[in-house]
């Protein structure tokens, strides 16, 4: 077995791109149609050729999916976990759930929301 990738479902699929591209750094690898009912966008850690997040638009939906109860967040590691709290701060428009901190077990990490409400953690792991 061989995880693949997370999808979900978003509102306004420029907005999402604007965000996980523009703000969070992740390549768009593909946009592809679903006939004329949804589009897929399938995004892609840098250096990571395997797209790890798709993210879906149904074109006749008007209002936020809900988040459900059982989805709680996806996690990225990044090296410097400051430095890029400070990079989406100074982009402004990003959801702080938390700011950079440490846990009891001593991992660091902080979450943001996207722009549909899902929860994203960052985890900080020196290489």
């Amino acid at each position: 077995m061989q995880y693949v990738h997370t999808c979900y479902r978003v509102l306004d699929l420029d907005r999402s791109l604007e965000f996980y591209v523009d703000k969070l750094g992740l390549e768009l690898a593909r946009k592809s149609p679903i006939g004329s009912s949804a589009t897929n966008a399938f995004l892609a850690v840098p250096g990571d050729p395997e797209p790890r997040l798709e993210l879906t638009l149904n074109h006749d939906r008007e209002e936020p999916y809900p988040l459900g109860e059982g989805y709680s967040h996806v996690a990225f590691a990044v090296e410097d976990l400051d430095a890029l709290a400070e990079k989406l701060e100074s982009a402004g428009g990003v959801d702080f759930e938390s700011k950079p901190h440490a846990m009891s077990s001593g991992t660091r990490l902080f979450f943001v929301k996207d722009p549909d409400g899902y929860r994203i953690e960052f985890i900080e792991r020196k290489r």
